[in-house]
C-alpha cells in the first residue's frame, strides 16, 4: 500500500516538474518571439524613408523580413549636389546573425557613401567594416551601391554580386540588367563600376531581392514568381508614380503565394528622376 503510494507522489511531483518546466519552455519562447519582435521594429526603423530624397527624386522602396528578423536592406542617400545613392542588399542567412550585419551595413553604408569618390569605393570600404564579423558569422553579402546624377544624366553603380538590378527605359520599356562588377562582400575583393545614361524621366532604377524571384505559387507545382514577373509590373506601370508600381508587386505577389509566410525577405527600390 505504502509503495503504491509513494509511486502515486512520486507520479504527482513528476508531473508537476513537467508541467513547471512546459510553463517555463512556453514563457521562456514568449519572451523570446518578444525579442525576436522587438528586434523587428527596431530593424524597420533602420530603413530610411523615401523622404529623404523626395525633393530629388521619385521613390519607392518597401522590405519585408519573412522571420521576426532578416537579413534584407536598402539604404536611400540624399549625396552633394543633386545627387542620389541608393542602395540594397541581402545577407546570406536570416536571423539574428543576418539582423547584425544588416544593421551594421546600414550605419556604415551611410557614411562611406558620404565620403568615398565612387560606388566601388563606398563598397570598398564598407567591405572592410564588416570583413571581421562576416568572416566570424561565415556570411557573405550581395550589395548594389547605384549614384544617380540627374544633372550629369548619369547612374553610376557597383554591383557586388546582387542578381536583381535593373534600368528600365520609361520610353520603350527595354530593360538592362545591371551586372555584377566584383563579388559578393565577403567573397573576395576587387572590382570596378560602370555608368549608364540616366536622364530625368526616361528610366526607372528597379532593385529587388531574391525573396520575390524565388517566393513559391500556391498551386500545386509551386513555380517561382521570377524576376519578369517583377519586372513586368514596371514596364506595364512605367509612366505611373513609383509607389504604385511597388503596391503592384506586393499585391501580386500575395495573390500568387495566397498570402502564405515568406521564406525569404522581400525587398523592393524603385526610384525616377
Amino acid at each position: 500500500g505504502d509503495r503504491k503510494l509513494v509511486a502515486a507522489i512520486a507520479n504527482q511531483i513528476g508531473a508537476a516538474i513537467e508541467n513547471a518546466r512546459l510553463v517555463e519552455l512556453d514563457l521562456g519562447q514568449q519572451r523570446v518571439r518578444r525579442e525576436l519582435e522587438l528586434a523587428h521594429d527596431l530593424q524597420l526603423k533602420l530603413l530610411p524613408s523615401p523622404a529623404v530624397v523626395a525633393t530629388k527624386a521619385d521613390v519607392a522602396a518597401r522590405c519585408r523580413p519573412a522571420e521576426s528578423v532578416g537579413g534584407d536592406f536598402y539604404n536611400l542617400l540624399s549625396l552633394h549636389g543633386e545627387r542620389v545613392g541608393v542602395m540594397i542588399g541581402d545577407v546570406s542567412s536570416h536571423g539574428f546573425g543576418a539582423a547584425l550585419i544588416m544593421a551594421l551595413a546600414m550605419a556604415a553604408s551611410g557614411i562611406h557613401a558620404e565620403t568615398a569618390e565612387s560606388p566601388s569605393e563606398a563598397l570598398r570600404r564598407l567591405e572592410m567594416s564588416l570583413a571581421e564579423e562576416l568572416e566570424e558569422t561565415e556570411m557573405f553579402l550581395t550589395l548594389c551601391y547605384a549614384v544617380v546624377d540627374p544633372a550629369l544624366g548619369t547612374l553610376t553603380y557597383a554591383n557586388a554580386g546582387h542578381p536583381h538590378a535593373f534600368l528600365v527605359s520609361t520610353d520603350t520599356g527595354a530593360i538592362t540588367r545591371l551586372e555584377a562588377t566584383r563579388p559578393p562582400l565577403g567573397l573576395g575583393a576587387g572590382g570596378e563600376e560602370r555608368s549608364l545614361p540616366f536622364a530625368r524621366g526616361k528610366a526607372i532604377l528597379c532593385l529587388f531581392t531574391d525573396g520575390l524571384a524565388d517566393a513559391r505559387g500556391s498551386g500545386p507545382d509551386g513555380e517561382r514568381f521570377g524576376e519578369q514577373r517583377v519586372l513586368s509590373h514596371v514596364v506595364n506601370l512605367r509612366s505611373r508614380p513609383a509607389q504604385h508600381i511597388l503596391e503592384a508587386v506586393f499585391t501580386d505577389i500575395a495573390a500568387y503565394t495566397g498570402g502564405a509566410p515568406a521564406n525569404d525577405d522581400r525587398t523592393v527600390v524603385l526610384l525616377k528622376v
